[in-house]
């Protein structure tokens, strides 16, 4: 680059100086008259006055120019020192967010505020800081007027979510989660949120439709999806039969059933179903489908009230023919223990608790063993030594949320404690669904919860 340049200088010069020797070679005088004036001169000395002339005309020009800009270029200059100020703050604002001092997050907002003419670059920081400190108006105040600014608005209505959770006023996190959605339906929090508010407060028709534009968004996986749309059908079968459409309600349950057999909480509802209209052994053949991929005691007394049978000893027939359709798993044991225990046959009882119980049996193994040996006449002693070791034996399946594993007595669609939709499952603490390969189980023991078919699904 530098040799370029100096090529150019050196051409210019040259040119320059071949002109002038040009003009040496051919001397001339140049004479003019404007009002009585006369002026003689040579052509070479003419030529130098125009170029001299043209330089204090550009020179004259700049002056100019200068002197008109100087003031806006001072402002201009001021500005964007002030901007630089700001933006300064602004950055140690943030920074003292993420460190967590809300007194300096204040102070850096404040000055923020006033070197910048630009609110929706503020108001985040002074919400933030705001709510560092504990300041839930002033916090409120600036999400607020962040929903006047297109491009805040979202930022804000979020804001607003979490304070009136926060707050506990879930009709007014509800409406604000709406607006969002109806900005950003594709954001994953977002119908997130609103699924679970809906849920929350009853809305199952609501909610179904958030999760079909999850769905459709790919923002809720199709495996999720279908297991929480069949979940909300038969809430909204529940409402439906409290109502007095018995019609919708079996349509309903039988939709949802379609979509997930293997969910407990289906298989209940459309077998009871099936049964208050006067169809039992439909009911039987939707309990034993269930059966087979999720048994749970609940399901077993259903079966048996559909039979319509009530001579004990016929009835452990109907409980063999239900266990038939998952008889390794623990509750198909237990069921038929309970059935052959009602029915006075001790040793059939005997012999299922013994399969059921494996190398460490559970609570209702334990249980349901003394009072074999009670009814039985054994012995206290007999009696006694089972209750000991009910009172140091693993915890039995129950409904627990498998998104912060609180206990519940029943199933439920929301969990009372963290308030997710759909999380309720039957299985033992500390097994969280996972499925064991046959090959990974002891030999004497039965099915781990959490398989499907020929292993046992653990699940609502």
């Amino acid at each position: 680059m530098t040799i370029l340049r100096t090529l150019v200088w050196f051409v210019v010069a040259a040119a320059a100086m071949l002109g002038a020797v040009w003009l040496a070679e051919r001397p001339g005088t140049v004479t003019a008259e404007w009002h009585g004036w006369r002026l003689d001169t040579s052509v070479g000395v003419l030529l130098v006055a125009v170029v001299v002339l043209i330089l204090v005309c550009i020179g004259l020009w700049l002056l100019y120019r200068w002197i008109v800009g100087a003031p806006g270029a001072l402002l201009e200059g001021w500005g964007e020192s002030r901007r630089r100020r700001g933006y300064r703050e602004l950055t140690q604002g943030l920074a003292a967010v993420a460190a967590g001092d809300g007194a300096e997050a204040q102070k850096h907002a404040r000055k923020a505020e006033q070197l910048l003419s630009e609110p929706p670059l503020t108001l985040l920081l002074s919400a933030q800081a705001a709510q560092l400190t504990g300041d839930r108006d002033a916090a409120k105040r600036a999400f607020d007027a962040m929903l006047e600014d297109e491009q805040m608005a979202f930022l804000g209505l979020r804001g607003l979510i979490g304070q009136a959770l926060r707050e506990g006023d879930q009709a007014k996190a509800l409406a604000y989660a709406e607006r969002a959605f109806k900005l950003r339906p594709q954001t994953p929090w977002v119908v997130h949120s609103l699924f679970d508010m809906q849920a929350q407060v009853g809305q199952w028709k609501a909610a179904q439709e958030t999760l079909d534009t999850g769905i459709r968004r790919k923002v809720v996986t199709q495996d999720k999806g279908r297991t929480l749309k069949a979940l909300l059908l038969v809430e909204r079968s529940r409402e439906a039969e409290r109502e007095g459409r018995a019609t919708d309600a079996l349509a309903l349950a039988r939709e949802a059933f379609g979509l997930t057999p293997e969910r407990i909480a289906v298989t209940h509802q459309f077998a009871r179903l099936q049964l208050a209209a006067g169809d039992p052994k439909k009911a039987m053949k939707t309990v034993e489908r269930g059966w087979a991929l999720a048994p749970h005691p609940d399901l077993a007394t259903l079966y048996l009230e559909a039979s319509g049978e009530s001579e004990a000893l016929k009835r452990v027939g109907v409980v063999r023919r239900l266990a038939g359709q998952n008889p390794t798993d623990i509750e198909s044991h237990l069921a038929l223990a309970q059935a052959s225990l009602d029915a006075g046959l001790w040793g059939e009882a005997r012999r299922h608790l013994d399969a059921a119980a494996g190398t460490n049996p559970p609570v209702r193994v334990c249980r349901l063993m003394a009072e074999v040996e009670e009814r039985a006449q054994s012995g206290q002693e007999k009696v006694h030594e089972w209750l000991a070791r009910a009172a140091d034996a693993p915890a039995d399946r129950s409904w627990r949320c498998g998104a912060c594993g609180a206990h519940h007595e029943a199933w439920r669609p929301v969990c009372e404690s963290c308030g997710a939709f759909g999380t309720l499952q039957w299985r033992a603490p500390g097994t969280y669904g996972q499925i064991l390969p046959p090959e990974t189980r002891p030999a004497a023991a039965l099915p781990t919860p959490g398989t499907t078919a020929a292993t046992t699904t653990n699940t609502t």
